[in-house]
């Protein structure tokens, strides 16, 4: 193997491994959100009394830690607490909480830290927002925008609104090792470990550096043996 063909190899082997570390550990998926242009969001309708906001949602990986919606309080502070609730599958709870009114701002997401969800992989979940205690003008509107997460839909009491809650969430296994790890848990030791999956790796890799330095080597001696041949066949005197 010619000294070009190796480094041509290295070069592709390294490129292979940094593309497959940024899979493996830098890029994040299965968060699902819903952040509009701020020129398109406006005010839900009011939460209060008997009328609490929902907005279901459909994450992609699991360990489900937490979720934030954007209170808009141009109408004025709720005077009385507001009770967040998370629930999946239906109406099965998986976490409560009670928010004091002066916990939240205007315009600045709230973030509900939740106990992690392990399996929340391909569930639906409803975020619930209510202010039970608070009359008409006094409850809670939150920031929305138009109808653009297909994967759940808004509600105000019993009715379906036009639109979808503006929100973001959090989970722990959002890298694809992460899922990985899952997956390698019945496995026997040393093959559940971080180790043993960058030795495959390495591996694979190092496979695919002989294989594309052969192809390379037999490339460069069909090219070397075709100029030869040329420069034969047209002689000294051509």
């Amino acid at each position: 193997m010619s000294r070009r063909t190796a480094v041509t190899a290295g070069l592709i082997v390294a490129a292979a491994l940094a593309v497959e570390t940024w899979l493996l550990m830098g890029r994040r998926s299965g968060e699902p959100a819903y952040q509009p242009a701020a020129a398109v969001v406006v005010p839900s309708l009011e939460a209060a009394g008997a009328d609490a906001i929902t907005q279901t949602f459909v994450p992609g990986a699991d360990g489900l830690a937490a979720i934030s919606f954007v209170p808009l309080l141009g109408a004025g502070r709720p005077r009385t607490p507001i009770d967040l609730r998370l629930e999946v599958e239906g109406d099965v709870p998986q976490a409560q909480r009670r928010l004091r009114p002066d916990e939240i701002a205007d315009g600045v997401p709230f973030w509900w830290e939740v106990p992690r969800i392990e399996r929340a992989a391909a569930r639906v979940f409803t975020l619930r927002i209510a202010v039970p205690e608070a009359v008409r003008g006094e409850g809670l509107r939150v920031a929305v925008g138009p109808p653009g997460y297909r994967w759940g839909e808004l509600r105000v009491g019993s009715r379906r609104q036009w639109g979808d809650l503006v929100f973001e969430t959090r989970a722990s296994q959002v890298h694809v090792l992460d899922s990985l790890r899952t997956l390698r848990r019945q496995l026997p030791w040393p093959l559940r470990t971080d180790g043993a999956l960058v030795l495959g790796l390495l591996l694979m890799n190092l496979a695919a550096a002989i294989v594309i330095g052969h192809v390379a080597g037999v490339g460069a001696e069909a090219g070397g043996a075709d100029r030869a041949g040329f420069r034969s066949a047209s002689g000294p005197g051509d």
